[in-house]
């Protein structure tokens, strides 16, 4: 489970400091549940720990600490724990026009 933290609402970027809670975070991809799909793009930054980065498209690839990824967000996709890992930090940045893309992600990411 991720928890959002926003510095700024009203834009097209939306900044989010995504941090997990080791006894929310996901295991894998199946306990995550459907994939996450929003208008926009989106640049993950993995600030402490790991994710497990999974997409409708590509195989699954895991992040550690300093690693980034940029993607198109109406693929969907869904970042779980890497193994061995109970607890990340991470920097979310996503632009859309969707005024509503910070509850969007507030209600499927839990």
């Amino acid at each position: 489970m991720f928890f959002y933290r926003h510095w700024r609402t009203g834009s097209s970027i939306t900044p989010v400091r995504e941090f997990s809670k080791p006894s929310g975070l996901a295991e894998s991809a199946s306990e995550f549940g459907d994939l996450v799909k929003h208008h926009g793009e989106e640049f993950i930054y993995v600030i402490e720990g790991a994710i497990e980065v999974h997409s409708e498209f590509y195989d699954p690839l895991v992040l550690e600490q300093g690693q980034s990824i940029y993607l198109d967000s109406s693929m969907g996709h869904a970042y779980v724990a890497a193994k061995g890992c109970d607890e990340a930090v991470v920097l979310g940045v996503c632009s859309s026009a969707d005024d509503g893309l910070l509850d969007s992600l507030k209600t499927s990411r839990g």
